[in-house]
């Protein structure tokens, strides 16, 4: 008899944290949109500069290679990580880059992988990043294999999902906002938070679809870390149909990001864990 009450128990605190698993598992594919903001710019642009670069004085800029390491937490305990590096060409005006991502996330029956290679070049005419090419293939949960490449500045993109191809034309009041993949994303937000813009709309190609984001800076907010302590940050949200993402810089790590969290009950939430450049001399 007691046997069997014990099986009832187990069964239902089961099911109890299954309900919890429930906005995981919605938030799995956003995850790496989470961590996107994981840039290739150095601290060295200040806040103040507004106007943009040519190609002479984008190169003169020391363009380090990175390498960032995020943890991802879930109900308390952590559940996965996200890597990411950034390599950049030192020849010409080295202004090109390319970004190799994984990640991993673990949680009882769940187990996902996360893989993405981006290439991105910065452009001093419409002081914007571009993001000609981007590969990614995703295990799991929402698994699939996704190729994009980008023309027209762009505005137009071709994309093969797990062999269909579909093409995309992306039609804006503001022709000059080309369409992005993560890593080119996140590159340009870091270029309008060191321009010193607090409202913003960016578009992402998406697997299927065109993303639209519109980004807002709500101020200052001082947070604790495990490793660095107290940290004041920039609290930046996203203000449209993706509301629930907010993100959060800090300056004293060469303007990064630092945590991402999804405003919803039982989010995860995306700390860094481990950062560092290196520098030519």
């Amino acid at each position: 008899m007691m046997t069997e009450l014990n099986k009832l128990i187990k069964l239902k605190d089961l099911g109890n944290l299954t309900n919890k698993t429930v906005p995981l598992l919605k938030a799995l594919p956003a995850l790496p949109l989470l961590v996107f903001c994981l840039f290739g710019f150095t601290a060295q642009i200040q806040a103040s500069v507004i106007s943009p670069f040519t190609t002479k004085a984008f190169s003169d800029f020391h363009q380090c290679d990175k390498t960032f390491e995020y943890d991802v937490y879930f109900l308390g305990g952590k559940v996965g990580y996200l890597h990411r590096k950034i390599m950049w060409d030192n020849s010409a005006a080295a202004n090109k880059a390319t970004v190799t991502s994984f990640g991993e996330v673990t949680f009882l029956w769940l187990d996902s992988s996360y893989q993405q290679q981006s290439a991105m070049y910065y452009s001093p005419q419409s002081n914007h990043f571009l993001t000609p090419s981007f590969s990614q293939k995703l295990t799991g949960l929402k698994s699939r294999e996704m190729i994009a490449e980008m023309s027209d500045n762009g505005l137009s993109s071709t994309v093969t999902l797990d062999a269909e191809v579909s093409h995309y034309q992306h039609k804006n009041e503001n022709e000059n906002n080309p369409l992005y993949d993560l890593d080119t994303l996140g590159a340009q937000i870091r270029l309008n938070l060191l321009q010193g813009k607090s409202r913003f709309t960016l578009f992402r190609q998406g697997s299927k679809k065109i993303e639209r984001y519109q980004f807002e800076v709500t101020g200052q907010e001082i947070i604790v870390h495990e490793k660095w302590g107290e940290i004041t940050t920039t609290k930046v949200v996203e203000v449209g149909e993706h509301e629930n993402i907010v993100l959060w810089f800090s300056s004293q790590h060469d303007h990064q990001l630092v945590k991402a969290e999804l405003d919803m009950i039982f989010s995860p939430v995306v700390w860094l864990s481990h950062f560092s450049k290196q520098c030519d001399s």
